[in-house]
């Protein structure tokens, strides 16, 4: 296998995810802080294109945007190297492992309504981020739309984001340039009229109706009878193809259609209010539908109002909260994820365990033990999807707890020290590593059968770490 290319002396590019027309994105590993991240980079002969100037440009206001950007539906920028050349500039980001939106309708047309509306709260929550801090994303569409493994869902790409305000000369592009993907685009992008907040909320009506409807409002390649569509032709009635579909979730979908701009609601907040009200009453934390990417319900953090009151609603009486159900359900639940995670469907297995670990939390002591066992299933979870570094914090969070309450040669304590010391290995924190198999390995020994499976296992892993290839280094 070749040695990975590394760049800045710090990131090593493994594999690459993407490329478009500006850069390549790579799955890499920081070799500083022993972590999987996302780096973009600019194409090598990108220099000698006789743009050049304006595709730095854009790349580097990409990544100033994107840093003002803090929420969870929005891949986080770690670093940057924007020095002007373009064969050398990239973006590091979070690496968000899933499958896009786009693929999800490619393999599958229409989804059932609740999914559809799960997956626009959680678009909504990140452009409700967005637009407060006065950033219009511009791009909206399935292939922009990331669904994480934990069943979160992540907003990509501010590439032609525009920012607005006194203080923001961060205009993407140039004046009437029509630019966007022509499927999702509003009517004022292709006259370069006034861009608001609503130009996304329509991109957002457009995902949703092709969601639902199992086919895109406008179809084909002309751009001309695209923009003709987009401009003039009133969308066909959603429930003529899908009876399915309440009236009211219909009326919403094409009020985000709407041809003016003034005519859409007036802010993400008000579409998340309007969605909320499709939610289920009661539902286990997440929603599982066959050939479908599990989705967390609710979704990632929204404005605090409508949280309120979508919990207020979904209440059934004043001890029982929409996310708790019977205790037979969990079991049934818990029996389920346990089925997946022995299949090696890890990715709908995980968010099944963090939704039944957070309810199980709720309970109080009565079922911490439960709970706890639920985390650590999730965390066995994450090891298997590459998730090493978010699987290494949430097993050592743990360890404290337990070290607090519990013998060190407890069964719970040995299991949780054993992936405390294998993820330590796993991100290259050798001598931490070493420490914490080399104190299990002593417990062992002297309290244990020597011979155990368990300490050949400790053993090997410590022999290891020893004999590692000249070049790695303790961090």
């Amino acid at each position: 296998m070749p040695e990975p290319r590394i760049i800045a002396k710090r990131y090593a590019l493994r594999e690459s995810l993407d490329e478009g027309g500006m850069g390549q994105v790579w799955r890499a590993y920081d070799l500083l802080l022993g972590r999987d991240v996302a780096v973009k980079l600019i194409l090598d002969d990108l220099a000698a294109h006789h743009d050049a100037a304006a595709f730095v440009e854009r790349f580097q206001r990409e990544v100033r945007v994107t840093a003002q950007l803090h929420h969870p539906g929005i891949p986080q920028v770690h670093d940057a190297f924007l020095d002007g050349t373009a064969d050398r500039m990239f973006m590091v980001m979070e690496l968000v492992q899933g499958v896009s939106l786009k693929r999800v309708i490619d393999a599958s047309g229409s989804v059932p309504p609740v999914w559809a509306v799960c997956l626009a709260l959680h678009v909504c929550a990140a452009l409700h981020h967005a637009h407060e801090v006065h950033v219009i994303h511009r791009d909206i569409k399935p292939a922009n739309i990331m669904i994480a493994v934990d069943g979160t869902v992540k907003v990509l790409d501010f590439g032609i984001a525009m920012a607005l305000g006194a203080d923001a000369p961060t205009r993407l592009t140039k004046p009437q340039q029509i630019i966007g993907s022509p499927h999702y685009m509003a009517p004022e992008q292709f006259d370069a009229g006034h861009i608001t907040p609503q130009t996304d909320l329509y991109a957002l009506g457009v995902v949703l109706y092709e969601l639902l409807a199992g086919e895109r409002l406008f179809d084909g390649d002309n751009i001309v009878n695209l923009m003709c569509a987009h401009v003039l032709q009133p969308p066909s009635p959603l429930r003529s193809a899908r009876r399915d579909v309440d009236p009211r979730l219909e009326r919403l979908v094409l009020d985000l259609l709407a041809k003016r701009a003034d005519d859409r609601p007036n802010s993400a907040r008000h579409v998340i209010d309007e969605l909320l009200g499709h939610l289920p009453h009661q539902h286990p934390g997440y929603l599982f539908f066959p050939d479908l990417p599990t989705l967390t319900l609710p979704p990632v953090p929204i404005p605090g109002d409508a949280l309120r009151l979508s919990a207020a609603t979904s209440t059934t009486g004043p001890q029982q909260r929409h996310t708790q159900v019977s205790a037979e359900g969990r079991a049934d639940r818990l029996a389920a994820a346990q089925a997946l995670f022995e299949a090696g469907k890890l990715s709908s297995a995980l968010p099944a365990y963090d939704a039944l670990a957070a309810e199980l939390g709720l309970l109080g002591a009565q079922a911490a033990d439960d709970a706890r066992a639920c985390r650590i299933q999730a965390a066995r979870c994450r090891i298997g999807l590459g998730q090493h570094q978010r699987a290494l914090d949430d097993l050592q969070r743990e360890l404290t707890q337990l070290r607090a309450h519990r013998a060190p040669t407890n069964t719970v304590v040995l299991e949780v020290r054993l992936y405390v010391g294998l993820l330590l290995r796993d991100v290259h924190r050798f001598a931490d590593a070493a420490r914490e198999l080399g104190s299990l390995y002593n417990d062992l020994v002297d309290r244990r059968d020597p011979d155990s499976a368990l300490v050949d296992q400790v053993r090997e892993a410590l022999i290891g770490i020893r004999r590692r290839p000249p070049g790695y280094r303790s961090i």
